[in-house]
């Protein structure tokens, strides 16, 4: 209970920090229509979201929305709603929880506001400059650590930024993950408003550097000349598979969606691919196998127990399947009802049970279902498995994860996964567009609950075995850390 609580009055931080911050010349929204978007947000959570308080307690949340509509005093901007909504989303603990902005506002943005014009990323909660887009030409910057931006430590910026957007359980390796590349400034402009300029304090430089603020053309005006692209900044295939020596095999799967493996690899099924690859494993004897899913967000619902399938036996993986309601309806009384759905009507009928207070339970049938595979694979791994992971692996590849993990099936290396160990709350989403705002919500149907036993605390992902962490010079050379630290120091009496 103290850490919901914690949760609501860091809620109450930000709604206090919102009406003073300087967006451009936006619209505003009248109270009432605000106030009338807030109750559908709620009513959408509480009656759809199957998962929203798995790891907040109802009255938390409920607190959390009476302190928001509080500080809706006025008429607000949609960055200003925006900004006092995304923590109380964000409560869901849930990644597939996503909130955008109107298009419009979106291209009002792109085009008119000023933003802090550096490509950032964070290696562990270390902030670094990958590329610099600003005007500033005074000496390189690109690879400097960053102490501060403004007087503030960049672990103090994420913990304010950070409340902006949801993340499974209590993972914090999300916070900084998800805010590489332009995240970090563009979440920083939603929290802070729009600003002339930056002063940022680098590792190994005596003063700070002023940045000044740029509009989005300027910034990539900028990035085009100073990083011209090259023939080798192709992106890497979905699906890899390469023996590395004698008795070690790589196989890096960066992704479980159908449709784009149909499209853009050679094999056109993960299943093809797989049999391929563990077919070659075991007629070169190799007694090694390095699963790579560090870049695996999920996709298509089995695919992570057909990769897990050529590796463990079968078994009930989800403990439980979920939906909180299958149909609700959303009225504040003034606005037109919106009706959200949730599964099918042969899945609802055949797949599904109903329970005494309405929802309804996945049964074991035809369809995906409860088990982890539904056949065994010609050609099974029994030798040793390493698995490489990052806070990238989410949703379905963290479900693989969380398997290999229970059933002690192999050494897990990089960093926490992204996705919860105790399952998610994802399959099918409903859009809820709020009609004055026209602010978007994508609201989870599904409460994934898995059949892991209890090694890790309630709110973690998978926790490595060996946490690796890329350098900088690694991270911009695509030096795969993990693997690296598998083949030289883990396996290095094996070479």
């Amino acid at each position: 209970m103290k850490s919901s609580l914690l949760t609501v009055l860091l809620c109450f931080l930000i709604v206090q920090h919102t009406n003073a911050q300087e967006y451009g010349n936006l619209p505003t929204i009248k109270k009432e229509d605000l106030l009338n978007d807030l109750e559908l947000l709620y009513q959408g959570l509480d009656k759809f979201h199957s998962g929203m308080y798995w790891y907040t307690p109802k009255d938390s949340v409920d607190r959390a929305f009476q302190e928001a509509k509080k500080q809706i005093a006025g008429d607000m901007n949609v960055l200003q709603f925006y900004k006092l909504m995304a923590p109380l989303v964000a409560l869901s603990r849930e990644d597939h929880t996503d909130m955008s902005l109107p298009e419009e506002i979106n291209a009002h943005l792109n085009s008119n506001a000023r933003f802090m014009p550096i490509i950032f990323v964070f290696l562990g909660k270390e902030l670094y400059c990958y590329r610099n887009g600003s005007d500033f030409e005074g000496y390189p910057i690109e690879g400097k650590r960053i102490e501060t931006i403004n007087g503030e430590k960049p672990t103090a910026i994420v913990k304010k930024i950070g409340n902006l957007f949801a993340s499974d359980g209590y993972i914090k390796t999300v916070k900084y993950s998800d805010l590489e590349g332009f995240s970090f400034s563009k979440y920083y402009f939603y929290y802070y408003g729009e600003l002339d300029q930056f002063e940022m304090k680098f590792q190994d430089i005596e003063k700070p550097v002023t940045i000044k603020a740029l509009k989005l053309d300027e910034l990539r005006s900028n990035l085009r000349k100073r990083y011209p692209k090259k023939e080798s900044d192709e992106s890497k295939p979905l699906l890899e598979y390469r023996q590395l020596n004698q008795s070690t095999a790589y196989i890096g799967v960066h992704t479980f969606s159908n449709g784009d493996i149909k499209s853009e690899t050679k094999e056109k099924l993960l299943k093809k691919f797989l049999d391929n690859s563990f077919r070659s494993i075991s007629e070169h004897q190799i007694k090694t196998v390095v699963v790579d899913v560090s870049d695996n967000g999920g996709g298509s619902e089995g695919n992570e127990g057909l990769l897990y399938s050529y590796f463990g036996s079968n078994y009930q993986k989800y403990e439980k399947v979920l939906v909180k309601s299958q149909k609700a309806v959303l009225d504040n009384g003034v606005d037109k009802p919106i009706k959200l759905k949730s599964l099918g009507f042969l899945e609802r009928i055949f797949a599904n049970k109903k329970n005494k207070d309405g929802s309804l339970e996945r049964k074991e049938s035809f369809g995906p279902g409860l088990k982890a595979y539904r056949k065994e694979p010609d050609y099974k791994f029994t030798g040793k498995t390493y698995v490489i992971i990052s806070p990238v692996t989410y949703s379905g590849s963290s479900e693989f994860s969380n398997m290999i993990y229970t059933k002690n099936l192999g050494t897990f290396v990089g960093q926490q996964t992204g996705g919860g160990y105790l399952g998610n709350t994802s399959g099918y989403s409903e859009e809820l567009i709020l009609p004055h705002s026209k602010i978007e919500i994508e609201v989870p149907s599904l409460r994934f609950v898995m059949n892991v036993d209890g090694k890790l605390p309630k709110g973690s992902g998978v926790i490595p075995h060996y946490e690796v962490i890329p350098t900088f010079e690694e991270y911009s050379n695509g030096v795969n850390a993990p693997l690296k630290y598998i083949l030289e120091v883990l396996e290095k009496d094996q070479m």
